[in-house]
C-alpha cells in the first residue's frame, strides 16, 4: 500500500512542475469581460488551459467566476469549472480541494471563507454594496481536508479571476439578453464527453435576475441548468442544438436568448459538383495548432488509405469525377501533452457526393470509303469518278452517363451532283429530309435517341455525278435535345471533316516555253541547259483517267532554229537525267516517257530530272538574234 502511494506521489509532483511550466505561457480568454480584472486577488489568476477534443494540456479554470449583481436578501451564486492537464489525469482518485476568499475593501486585504470549499459559492447580501470574491485550488488524491493535510510536497496552486457581487436595495430587472459560447462546435465521438460553457449578458448589465440554462435537445447536448455547462453525447448523435437562457425578473417576467451549437465528429459531408473540388476542414476550436493532422479517404469497398502531404487542418481534393462519388474521408489529429507524449483523435468519416455533370460528351468520327471498287474506309478519298458509288460513316457517341441528352438528329452535307443517297442509322433504313442550299444539299435524319442507347452509327452511300475537278469537304454532324419535346437545345456537336475529291476523268497536258538565255562564242559547243517558262515543267500533266492505259510521249523538232534570215547549225537534245544519253531532237518523233496500263502519266521536267539542252555547233550565228524553233509533244494511248 505504501510503495502505491509513492509512485502516485511521484507522478503527481511531477505533473503538477510541469503544468506550472505551461501555466505562465497560456493567455486569459475573454479578458476584461464580466470580471473585476483591476483588483488584486489574493492571488494572480492562472491562465487559462490549453484544450482540444476534451483534452487539455494544462490544468485551471475553464470557468471564471463572473461578476454579479443582487438585491439585499436575494441570495446569488459563483460558479467555477476546472479542466485538468492529461498528465494530472493519470492521477488516479486526485479530486479538486476548493477554497473561496474575499475581500470587503476592493481587494485590499483578503480573507478565506471558513467553509467554503466548493465549486460553486452562494452568498445571501445583507447590505448595500461591492464584495470581491476569488477561488482557488489544488488537485491532489490524499482525503485529509486541506489545507491541514500535511505533505511531502507542495502541490500547484490555481487561482480563478476576482469576481464581484454587487448589491443593490431593489432589484433591477433584464429588458434583454445576449448568450455567447465558448465553443460552437463539441465532438460527439471522443471517450470523454467534450465541454463548453455558455454565458448571458443582460441588458442592463446590472440586472439582478437570475440566469435558468435549458437545451433544445438533451440527446445532443445537455446543460447545467445554472451554470451553463454544456455536455455533448457521446453516442454519434449530430445536429445543432440551441442553448436558451432566461433571466426571470423579481417582477415575474423574463426575458430569454438563445445560441447555437453544432454537435458533430469533426467533418461535415460535402456534396459538390462534378469537376469541382470538395474541401474538409477538422471542426471545433484550437488553442493551439495540433501536433501533426493525417488525413485518410476510405473508398466504396470501405478500404482506407493514406493522403500523402497533407497536415492541416483542412483539405481540398483534386478536381471531383463519379469514381470521387460516395467516397469518405477522416482526419486523424495528433496533440502532444507536455512530456511529449502523443494522443491522437479521430473525427467521423464525412461522405463526399459529386453531383453527375449532366453536360452531353459526344464525340463523332467520320471515315469514307469507295463501294464500287472497295477502298479502306479513310477520311480522304481521292479519285472520285463519274458513277462511282461512295459511302460515308460516323460513329456519335456520348460518353456521359449523367448526361440529360435525350434525343437529337444526324446531319451531312453533300454536293448536289449525287444520286442513289440512301442513309440508314444503326444499320437500318432511315427516312431523311433533304434541304437543297444551292450548290449542295443537307440530308437529315430525325429523332435518334440517346436515353439508353449511348452509341449510333450512321451511314449515307451515294452515286456521284460529278464531273468536274472538285475537292469537298464534309462529315457527320449532330444537333442533341434534352427531351423528345424538344423544348431544350444542346447544340450541334461535330466531329473530323472527310475529304472528297472528285475528279473530272480526263488526261491533261500543257507545255511551256523555253529559253536557253544568251549564246557567246565561249559557250560554242557546250550543250546548255534550257529553262522552262516560270522555273516550271517542260510538259504539265494532269492524268485524271479512271482507265489509265498504257501510253508514251513523244517530242519532235518541227524545223531548226532560225532567226527569220538563216538556220542556226546547233542540236537540240532531251536529257533523260539519272545521268543517262543524251536523245537528239529532229523532225521525226523521239519517244520520251512509256507507261503501263494503270500507272499515271507524270509530267515532264525537273520534278523528274529532266530536261532540254542545246549545243552549238559553229559560229555562224547572228549576234543580237533570235533563235526559235517549235516543239511538237504527243501523247499516245492506246494498247
Amino acid at each position: 500500500m505504501i510503495v502505491g502511494r509513492m509512485i502516485r506521489l511521484f507522478v503527481a509532483v511531477l505533473a503538477v512542475l510541469t503544468i506550472m511550466g505551461i501555466r505562465q505561457q497560456v493567455t486569459h480568454p475573454r479578458d476584461g469581460v464580466g470580471y473585476a480584472a483591476e483588483i488584486p486577488g489574493k492571488g494572480t489568476p492562472s491562465g487559462a488551459p490549453i484544450g482540444m477534443f476534451g483534452l487539455y494540456l494544462n490544468t485551471g479554470f475553464n470557468l471564471q467566476p463572473a461578476n454579479v449583481y443582487t438585491s439585499v436578501g436575494h441570495e446569488k451564486t459563483l460558479s467555477t469549472g476546472t479542466a485538468h492537464s492529461i498528465i494530472d489525469l493519470l492521477n488516479i482518485g486526485a479530486t479538486d480541494h476548493f477554497q473561496w476568499a474575499q475581500s470587503v475593501n476592493g481587494g485590499g486585504n483578503w480573507s478565506d471563507m471558513q467553509g467554503e470549499n466548493h465549486a460553486n459559492l452562494t452568498v445571501t447580501p445583507e447590505k448595500v454594496g461591492t464584495i470581491y470574491y476569488q477561488q482557488r485550488f489544488q488537485y491532489y488524491f490524499l482525503v485529509s481536508t486541506w489545507p491541514h493535510a500535511t505533505v511531502p510536497w507542495t502541490p500547484a496552486t490555481y487561482f480563478s479571476r476576482v469576481a464581484a457581487i454587487t448589491t443593490f436595495p431593489n432589484p433591477i430587472p433584464a429588458t434583454g439578453l445576449a448568450v455567447t459560447t465558448d465553443n460552437d462546435y463539441l465532438y460527439n465521438n471522443q471517450a470523454n464527453a467534450q465541454q463548453t460553457y455558455v454565458h448571458a449578458l443582460p441588458e442592463p448589465a446590472n440586472a439582478t435576475g437570475d440566469v435558468i440554462w435549458s437545451s433544445s435537445d438533451a440527446s445532443l447536448a445537455t446543460v447545467s441548468k445554472y451554470t451553463g455547462e454544456v455536455t455533448a453525447n457521446t453516442s454519434g448523435m449530430a445536429g445543432i442544438v440551441k442553448i436558451t437562457g432566461t433571466i426571470t425578473n423579481a417582477d415575474g417576467s423574463t426575458v430569454a436568448a438563445e445560441v447555437p451549437i453544432t454537435i458533430g465528429g469533426g467533418l461535415d459531408s460535402q456534396t459538390v459538383d462534378e469537376g469541382q473540388t470538395a474541401t474538409f476542414k477538422v471542426r471545433g476550436k484550437f488553442d493551439q495548432a495540433p501536433e501533426n493532422v493525417t488525413w485518410y479517404r476510405v473508398d466504396k469497398q470501405g478500404h482506407s488509405t493514406k493522403i500523402n502531404g497533407q497536415s492541416g487542418l483542412s483539405y481540398t481534393t483534386p478536381a471531383t469525377t463519379q469514381a470521387d462519388n460516395q467516397q469518405h474521408y477522416y482526419a486523424v489529429v495528433t496533440i502532444k501533452d507536455a512530456n511529449g507524449t502523443p494522443h491522437s483523435m479521430t473525427t467521423n468519416q464525412a461522405l463526399l457526393t459529386v453531383i453527375p455533370d449532366p453536360t452531353p460528351k459526344v464525340t463523332i468520327t467520320n471515315t469514307v470509303e469507295k463501294l464500287s471498287t472497295g477502298s479502306q474506309p479513310a477520311t480522304t478519298l481521292d479519285n472520285i469518278f463519274y458513277n462511282d458509288i461512295c459511302q460515308i460513316t460516323g460513329t456519335v457517341t456520348d460518353a456521359n452517363a449523367a448526361s440529360k441528352l435525350d434525343d437529337g438528329d444526324f446531319a451531312i452535307n453533300l454536293p448536289k451532283d449525287v444520286s442513289d443517297v440512301i442513309v440508314k442509322v444503326d444499320g437500318q433504313w432511315s427516312a431523311y429530309k433533304t434541304t437543297d442550299n444551292g450548290a449542295q444539299k443537307n440530308y437529315l435524319a430525325t429523332g435518334q435517341s440517346f436515353k439508353d442507347e449511348k452509341t449510333h452509327t450512321f451511314s449515307i452511300s451515294f452515286v456521284s455525278q460529278q464531273k468536274q475537278n472538285l475537292k469537298y469537304a464534309t462529315g457527320v454532324t449532330f444537333q442533341g435535345y434534352a427531351d423528345k419535346s424538344r423544348s431544350q437545345s444542346l447544340g450541334t456537336f461535330t466531329g473530323n471533316d472527310v475529304q472528297l475529291n472528285f475528279t473530272d476523268g480526263k488526261l491533261k497536258a500543257a507545255a511551256n516555253d523555253v529559253d536557253f538565255g544568251h549564246l557567246t562564242m565561249q559557250n560554242l559547243g557546250q550543250n546548255l541547259p534550257g529553262k522552262a517558262a516560270g522555273d516550271g515543267e517542260l510538259l504539265d500533266v494532269t492524268d485524271n483517267r479512271q482507265d489509265k492505259t498504257a501510253t508514251r510521249i513523244d517530242l519532235r523538232q518541227s524545223a531548226p532554229l532560225n532567226n527569220g534570215q538563216a538556220n542556226l547549225d546547233a542540236t537540240m537534245s532531251f536529257d533523260p537525267g539519272s545521268k543517262q544519253a543524251l536523245l537528239p531532237l529532229s523532225n521525226v518523233d523521239q519517244t520520251l516517257v512509256t507507261t503501263k496500263a494503270g500507272d499515271a502519266l507524270s509530267s515532264i521536267g525537273v520534278a523528274q530530272g529532266q530536261g532540254l539542252t542545246i549545243k552549238v555547233n559553229t559560229g555562224n550565228f547572228q549576234a543580237g538574234t533570235t533563235y526559235t524553233t517549235q516543239l511538237i509533244w504527243s501523247i499516245v494511248t492506246g494498247p
